[in-house]
């Protein structure tokens, strides 16, 4: 099955129209789940029931958001979790396969449907809480309308991951890259093999702050646990890849 992607053509009412087909398929299937969804064994220290709480918000910050972002998103799609991707024009449709999205369950909605006015905007929004598991969005809307989200978002048991600045949304948890360092180029010469990332989680849900080291991409091209490596290891030994932006 091929992906589902929308480019923001037709009208405000063609494109509600097209939603609201897809929620009585995925609705079914999103609210009969538990209440935590799955997410990578690497991610899993960060969170208090070592996945997703339905009705939370998770804010992914730092240089490598977008990347954090989607490995968190991977494990709830291969499960079985729709995912909606809104105004992130950037994601392509090889990194997402990458990581582990299953791309027959997910749905892009195009940045130009920003266009339509803050109002609409936040109906288009409304309508993918209403059927989809998992929503990636980059926050952009103001008070008023992230708390009426927000407030239906725990309604429905949806997550949403916003993708840096979490503006008048309130997070649950924040996820944070401290840092990120590339193996695998020797002097000079070499291909890039994996990025190790140290991560930090902390919100109102963590008592105390959380940091673990992931790769990411590891060597796979998915996350993976940073394991303390045997003395004389060498990165070179895995296989490289390749990284496009």
């Amino acid at each position: 099955m091929k992906p589902v992607v929308k480019r923001g053509g037709g009208s405000l009412h063609e494109r509600r129209e097209r939603l609201s087909k897809l929620i009585p398929k995925i609705g079914p299937v999103t609210f009969a789940r538990d209440r935590v969804l799955p997410v990578a064994a690497a991610l899993e220290p960060l969170f208090p029931e070592a996945g997703l709480m339905r009705g939370s918000v998770i804010g992914c910050q730092g240089a490598t958001a977008m990347s954090v972002a989607l490995a968190l998103v991977s494990a709830p799609s291969a499960a079985g979790s729709w995912l909606a991707v809104v105004g992130v024009p950037s994601l392509g449709l090889r990194a997402a396969s990458e990581v582990g999205i299953a791309l027959d369950r997910l749905v892009m909605v195009a940045d130009q449907a920003r266009d339509l006015g803050e109002e609409p905007w936040a109906n288009v929004i409304s309508a993918l809480i209403d059927g989809f598991d998992v929503i990636v969005l980059r926050a952009d809307v103001r008070a008023g309308i992230a708390r009426r989200l927000q407030s239906r978002l725990q309604n429905r048991g949806a997550v949403l991951v916003l993708v840096g600045d979490p503006g008048p949304f309130s997070c649950d948890i924040v996820i944070d890259c401290r840092q990120g360092e590339w193996e695998g180029l020797g002097h000079g010469s070499g291909r890039l093999v994996r990025r190790r990332l140290t991560l930090s989680a902390s919100g109102r849900r963590l008592p105390r702050e959380r940091r673990i080291d992931v790769w990411l991409p590891g060597a796979s091209g998915s996350i993976e646990p940073a394991v303390v490596a045997p003395a004389g290891a060498a990165a070179e030994q895995a296989p490289g890849i390749a990284l496009a932006g």
